[in-house]
């Protein structure tokens, strides 16, 4: 099966169903794979923007506290 996104290897996803499959009822596939990775990417995304945000946030007060 030819794997239908370059962003990640056969391989990559090989071992994403492998790390995963022991939480799901059902096996996995290269699709539910490429989606598990997508969605942890965007977490871990998300996750480091917060705390950039958060941490611009911290120096503006306490930049106002001085």
């Amino acid at each position: 099966m030819k794997n239908r996104s370059s962003k990640f290897s056969l391989k990559f996803l090989q071992k994403t169903i492998q790390v995963w499959e022991s939480y799901s009822s059902t096996p996995l596939s290269l699709n539910d794979a490429r989606e598990i990775t997508e969605n942890m990417t965007a977490l871990f995304n998300f996750l480091l923007t917060e705390n950039k945000n958060i941490k611009n946030k911290e120096g503006k007060n306490a930049i106002g506290k001085i």
